[in-house]
């Protein structure tokens, strides 16, 4: 897991997601910085139907020590075709 010891989990909608991060990334988030981490082992488990479905590792910014619903910025895009020339 690369260092990322710490449990963090947090409830959006009827989901509740669990993973881990660095100390690093966790002191960053509890700062209320705006951080772009990546969330490792991500389990959600919904409240209907209770079963854990892992996600595996899964990019997230934070804001304000919150999970944001801004996507953090990749380097490629998702479909370079799309992508209009220089």
């Amino acid at each position: 897991m690369s260092g990322a010891s710490e449990f963090v989990s947090f409830l959006l909608g009827g989901v509740t997601v669990g993973a881990f991060v660095t100390p690093g990334e966790l002191a960053l988030i509890e700062s209320g910085a705006v951080v772009d981490v990546t969330l490792r082992g991500v389990v959600a488990v919904h409240a209907d139907v209770g079963e854990a479905v892992p996600l595996g590792d899964v990019p997230c910014t934070f804001i304000g020590g919150e999970p944001s619903p801004f996507v953090p910025a990749r380097e490629e895009p998702l479909n370079p075709a799309s992508t209009p020339a220089p």
